[in-house]
């Protein structure tokens, strides 16, 4: 039985699917960066996904989710441009992409922090159009002024990430792509980093498996499950809560099929004749047979008066009475033990 919440999960879900379908609709004139037709990606010899087609427009904000090895980061390249689909079509827009990976290939470990932020020199950055002081920008992402003249390769790898995500933002871009950009980050540098792609003003693509993190930013999911990609506009939380009670039914019901045969198993067993019940269910045609012969002769012995003033009428009447309760008592016997012996063979 379908667990009710469930339904009405998925109710909420359609409900928010059609209002996010429409707003989507009236967005269509946004200015468009992917259109992707049908496309199929595979690595090596292995399918990620098939014909999967979606728009991206200028303000779309969509995460990537789906269990390890699906190919969510992979997704990511081939928006980048780094390898190609096996089938389909791809058409990029004119736009200028920042992308952060989970290897900071962005960040030269030989620079200090000040040498990556002002390669040219000078003490400030511009942020979405503001001028600001290095010290000053970067003491929103936690690091205090004697960090500025820190080499890259001497940072842990919690500092190496804010370093990058700071430097992704002082970049003009109009489509952020970030693949798990709050891996290794504590809370308050993962607060600072939903406060920044709040107020970004472009597209941003991500992959992540913080559900928190994807709730707050993401107006769009890419669910890559089963080689098939599925757009939906769910909270990431709802689906995986709802991904989780299917999951258990599916699991109750197959232990309930194993239940069931094992069931049938020990029936089946339970069903088969004894020794004793086979001997007995041999033996049971001749005495019926028997008792039959003997029925039909008293009967018959009951209708002719030479016959039953021998041993008189009442005596005979109640033998043929016996007799056939005695047969009555075979015949149940025989049918069942034959039922109980068909039933093992069918199963």
């Amino acid at each position: 039985k379908t667990n009710p919440s469930i339904i009405n999960k998925i109710k909420l879900q359609l409900q928010r699917e059609q209002l996010n379908f429409n707003k989507s609709e009236k967005q269509s004139k946004k200015k468009m960066f992917y259109e992707l037709e049908k496309v199929t990606l595979n690595m090596g010899n292995k399918l990620l996904f098939k014909e999967f087609t979606a728009r991206i427009l200028q303000k779309d904000k969509i995460a990537i989710v789906g269990a390890n090895g699906t190919g969510k980061s992979t997704l990511l390249r081939l928006l980048l441009g780094d390898i190609a689909q096996k089938s389909g079509t791809i058409k990029r827009g004119d736009f200028k992409i920042g992308y952060f990976d989970q290897h900071r290939a962005m960040l030269d470990d030989n620079k200090n922090i000040m040498e990556t932020f002002c390669p040219n020199g000078g003490d400030r950055v511009e942020v979405q159009g503001k001028s600001q002081h290095v010290y000053g920008y970067l003491k929103n992402f936690l690091f205090p002024k004697e960090f500025l003249d820190k080499k890259i390769g001497i940072l842990s790898g919690g500092e190496k990430n804010r370093v990058a995500l700071a430097l992704l933002f002082t970049q003009k871009v109009d489509c952020l792509i970030l693949d798990e950009p709050t891996n290794d980050l504590d809370i308050p540098t993962i607060n600072i980093l939903e406060e920044q792609l709040q107020n970004f003003g472009g597209a941003l693509i991500f992959v992540s498996h913080d559900r928190y993190f994807v709730d707050k930013i993401a107006s769009k999911l890419f669910i890559i499950n089963n080689q098939q990609i599925q757009e939906s506009y769910q909270l990431y939380s709802e689906y995986l809560e709802i991904e989780k009670e299917l999951h258990e039914i599916d699991s109750f019901e197959k232990e309930l099929n194993v239940e069931k045969k094992e069931y049938i198993k020990k029936e089946k067993i339970a069903s088969k004749l004894t020794y004793n019940e086979q001997k007995e269910l041999d033996e049971l045609p001749q005495q019926i047979d028997i008792y039959e012969h003997q029925i039909e002769k008293i009967s018959e012995c009951l209708s002719t008066p030479q016959c039953y003033e021998i041993d008189g009428i009442v005596k005979l009447s109640k033998q043929l009475q016996e007799l056939k309760e005695e047969y009555e008592i075979k015949v149940e016997r025989f049918l069942l033990l034959e039922e109980k012996q068909e039933s093992f063979i069918l199963n």
